[in-house]
């Protein structure tokens, strides 16, 4: 008993002092936990992946150029539906006397016009629907698939809601002219009706004002010019109607001209850098600056603090990149500032921070402004803006270490190294990342040939789209013109036929009528011009997303190609229209109606 009692208090002297070595183990342990920071935690959703959220602005894209393009070519619809019911019903002014005089009302007379645009409209709109809402999105949805191939086969079902619209806003328009046309011929008395109206009165034009130029005009031109002021219905839907169509396909041609252009001004202008590496927090750059400095594909280098921040101006809070280069000089050799308009450049100064242009559109800031910078558990901090700089991806606020220490009141850590290559090319920009990636202190690399991918990719999902407006406006230029260049055969038949008993050739009637259609078709492409400009400056605003801005321009080409096609389709009317033109028998159009 005395030998185990012994031993167990050895044991029990032993345990207590190892139990006091562990509770100091313990402490030390709490201490080290206690000094543990807290982890930052990080979220992301399935809006974080690229292909989801580029799917998305694209998809948003299509949207905006959907709520804009239809009010266009429905404007144009609805000119082509009031120009043929107002014809229909002057057409039968004789029919609507003789009805009148056989006792039929108004009534019952504007009745059998309205259910002919009733029954017409509703045929077309139906028809319309059926294969827009159908063939249209598949032919987009089918593009899309090019660049995302995990799409499903996506089912297009018919939207009611667009179509009962579509139908409803066209039959408002083709009753109503119906309507003013049927009411304009019922309010004169049956026996005038059935005679055939007074031709329009010729009256001086503006251009007779100008002996200078009235009298070095020959007979055939004088009376064109005559004719075109005195038909001025058909003058200015003409105009309205080609200039519509040109400005169309204008903007199709000016919106690739405005996204493709941005490739070259973003990273052959503005970013003259190849590539970027993130370094890892806590560490140094050195090492991987000097290993970017000795590889032999690279030409120059520069540190840079690069982190995502939130600004405010006015309420609006926005996303920006804070940019500070530790070499303000050579900073100029990786991106370059300056006015998107007068081309000015711009340098880095102590005097505030420079703000790309369309963040400061949509934060409302202009040169001078003050803005304030919001970090989470940080306090506020304000900068003023110096100037406003060109730029096309992503948002960027640039500023000096000075401004920087400064606002924050402390000096920047410095985490980014950009570098450019010999030959600036992919191969040589991804070889230098992969070899920087290597190194203990690199997080990632970004290359520009990414970004350029993804425009690239953006400009393949819009092809289509502008190649089904090109070629809807082209189709809507040739009804426009070939209705109201049949309207206008019909309308002067008497006057032409007229010219042919006095003496003209088949060849001169034809010449009679073309000079007009061809100076209608420069007149309205000329305004086209002004409109899709116009159009284009809207759309390129509504269809850009919150991370680029796309050019302004057109193209001098898309200019001269947009109006080829107008004049292309011109010059196919009047050839349909030669054959008309031909079969006016003289005879028969000049008969007495009586």
């Amino acid at each position: 008993y005395q030998d185990g009692e012994r031993q167990a208090n050895a044991e029990i002297a032993d345990g207590e002092a190892q139990i006091a070595d562990a509770k100091v183990q313990l402490a030390d342990a709490k201490k080290e936990i206690e000094q543990i920071e807290k982890p930052t935690w990080y979220i992301y959703d399935r809006s974080h992946l690229p292909e989801y959220s580029g799917y998305g602005d694209n998809a948003e894209r299509m949207k905006a150029i959907g709520e804009v393009f239809p009010l266009i070519f429905f404007l144009v619809a609805a000119l082509i539906s009031l120009t043929t019911m107002t014809r229909m019903v002057e057409e039968e002014r004789t029919l609507i006397g003789t009805l009148k005089a056989l006792g039929y009302s108004k009534k019952s007379i504007a009745a059998k016009y309205l259910g002919y645009a009733v029954l017409a409209t509703l045929t077309g709109g139906i028809f319309g629907v059926m294969i827009g809402e159908k063939i249209l999105p598949y032919i987009i949805i089918t593009a899309y698939k090019i660049m995302y191939r995990h799409l499903p086969d996506v089912e297009i079902p018919y939207n009611l809601y667009y179509g009962v619209l579509a139908c409803v806003a066209a039959l408002l328009c083709t009753v109503a002219a119906t309507i003013f046309s049927c009411m304009k011929e019922l309010k004169e008395q049956a026996a005038e009706l059935m005679r055939p109206p007074a031709p329009k009165q010729g009256k001086r034009v503006f251009l007779e004002y100008i002996p200078f130029l009235w009298k070095r005009l020959n007979f055939t031109w004088k009376s064109t010019v005559r004719n075109l002021m005195r038909y001025k219905k058909r003058f200015f839907m003409t105009i309205f109607g080609i200039g519509g169509c040109m400005g169309l396909m204008l903007v199709g041609f000016g919106l690739k001209d405005s996204i493709s252009s941005i490739v070259p001004l973003q990273y052959e202008d503005i970013q003259l850098y190849d590539g970027n590496v993130i370094l890892q927090s806590d560490v140094t750059m050195q090492e991987v600056y000097e290993a970017l400095e000795k590889n032999s594909q690279v030409v120059a280098t520069a540190e840079d603090l690069l982190q995502k921040i939130t600004i405010e101006h006015d309420g609006v809070s926005k996303e920006v990149y804070l940019n500070v280069p530790e070499n303000v000089e050579k900073f100029s050799d990786f991106v370059v500032l300056q006015d998107r308009t007068t081309k000015e450049k711009y340098q880095l100064t102590d005097k505030g921070a420079v703000l790309t242009e369309k963040m400061a559109k949509e934060l409302g800031v202009s040169a001078g402004d003050t803005v304030t910078i919001k970090e989470e558990n940080e306090k506020e901090r304000t900068v003023k803006i110096s100037q406003i700089c060109e730029n096309y991806m992503s948002h960027y606020l640039y500023m000096t270490p000075a401004v920087y220490k400064a606002a924050y009141g402390k000096e920047p850590e410095y985490n980014s190294i950009y570098y450019r290559t010999e030959g600036r090319t992919t191969k040589e920009a991804e070889s230098v990342g992969e070899a920087a990636l290597k190194l203990d202190g690199a997080l990632s690399v970004s290359y520009t040939t990414e970004l350029r991918q993804q425009v690239d990719d953006m400009l393949q999902s819009l092809d289509i789209v502008i190649v089904v407006l090109i070629i809807s406006a082209g189709m809507l230029a040739f009804v426009v013109l070939y209705n109201l260049n049949n309207i206008n055969i019909t309308e002067r038949k008497r006057e032409l036929a007229t010219l042919k008993v006095l003496g003209f050739y088949d060849k001169e009637v034809t010449e009679y009528v073309y000079r007009e259609n061809i100076l209608l078709t420069i007149l309205g492409s000329i305004f086209g011009i002004f409109l899709g400009m116009l159009l284009h400056r809207f759309i390129i605003v509504t269809v850009e997303v919150d991370v680029c801005m796309f050019g302004r321009n057109i193209s001098v080409f898309s200019y001269v190609i947009s109006a080829l096609i107008t004049y292309g389709f011109s010059i196919l009317v009047n050839g349909v229209m030669y054959f008309k033109l031909k079969k006016i028998d003289m005879v028969e159009s000049l008969k007495s109606v009586e």
